[in-house]
């Protein structure tokens, strides 16, 4: 069986997630305490007991996404031999790929995201902007009311199509006023637009100082040849040598995202699994191949579910047995005659 793995990135994060692999999975734990210890973060409070508004900071979110689909991907393998044959990830989420195939420990991908996501947060603050999903209109219509309202010559009126999610599922960055009008133009044509749940213009030409800021860092940290191939945001190719993955996480800050394009790679693929917080991907794609196996991977049950497809045993937790050992003492004590009193 040939297994694709895609990742989420940010604008998947809610709160709460993770939380109850974190109760359920002593490797999560660790996970959790390496993150807090790497960043000087208590990831524990952030994903489980902060805000929403705190949650969508940018340097918070991606960090946090990737800390829960490192830990999926940890799990699957270490615990039920589930290993990808090829994998992707969808913006910040391509750390995660990267990581599951190979190209980087958890402690580098984690110091790589938080100065990518310093440099990104730093550029919305100079700049206001926003991104729009764009549901049920072509790419050239898209494209064509962007077009209207975007000056390439400077960053002051902004509109890009940057991210490339589907047939007709497309994302829009643009400047404020322009993310507005925008809006508007979606509407007349009766397409659907949804604002995304992120603090700025990404993937835009905005975040290009970003890029470049980002640059100078991503020399620090020892890249390794991919074991497991990984399809580029940036070009929808296949890239496995350490070269490679420096190019596509440079250039990715300011560069579209082709998720559509990138997932014709996955098609012959007899299982694609989601894995990270959240399902928007798993449902994205799903829609669009009916015909595939596909699971989003985030909860405990969702393992469970993905094991009985799979014909794997369920290993149980050290949680799960405590619990299994109560009931059976609460049973054995029901079934027990009462002691009669002494007179």
């Amino acid at each position: 069986m040939k297994i694709g793995m895609i990742f989420p990135g940010q604008g998947s994060q809610y709160l709460g997630m993770g939380k109850e692999l974190y109760d359920r999975e002593r490797l999560a734990q660790e996970y959790f305490e390496e993150a807090s210890g790497c960043l000087e973060q208590n990831f524990v409070r952030l994903c489980f007991a902060s805000s929403e508004r705190e949650l969508r900071e940018t340097v918070i979110a991606q960090t946090s996404i990737f800390l829960i689909s490192a830990a999926l991907t940890a799990l699957l393998k270490e615990k039920y031999g589930i290993i990808p044959d090829i994998v992707a990830g969808h913006s910040s989420g391509e750390y995660a790929a990267i990581f599951a195939a190979g190209g980087m420990n958890f402690a580098d991908a984690l110091y790589l995201l938080k100065k990518r996501a310093t440099f990104m947060e730093e550029a919305t603050k100079k700049i206001e902007g926003g991104m729009l999903a764009i549901i049920g209109l072509e790419y050239e219509l898209v494209k064509k009311i962007c077009e209207q309202f975007d000056d390439p010559s400077e960053n002051i009126h902004v509109a890009e199509v940057v991210n490339h999610n589907s047939p007709k599922q497309f994302v829009v960055s643009a400047t404020m006023p322009e993310l507005y009008t925008i809006e508007g133009e979606v509407a007349k044509y009766s397409g659907k637009a949804i604002a995304l749940n992120v603090a700025g213009a990404f993937h835009s030409r905005l975040m290009k100082e970003a890029e470049e800021n980002f640059a100078l860092y991503i020399v620090k940290v020892d890249f390794k040849d991919l074991s497991i191939p990984l399809v580029s945001n940036v070009n929808a190719e296949i890239i496995a040598t350490n070269e490679e993955i420096k190019k596509s996480l440079i250039s990715q800050i300011s560069s579209h995202v082709l998720w559509w394009p990138s997932m014709q790679k996955f098609k012959d693929c007899d299982l694609i699994l989601e894995v990270g917080p959240g399902n928007k991907l798993a449902r994205l794609l799903k829609r669009e191949l009916p015909e595939k196996d596909i699971f989003a991977i985030s909860t405990p049950q969702d393992i469970e579910k993905l094991c009985k497809f799979l014909g794997k045993e369920i290993e149980k937790t050290e949680i799960d047995l405590i619990i299994e050992e109560e009931l059976a003492q609460q049973k054995r004590q029901q079934q027990e005659p009462p002691q009669q009193q002494s007179q």
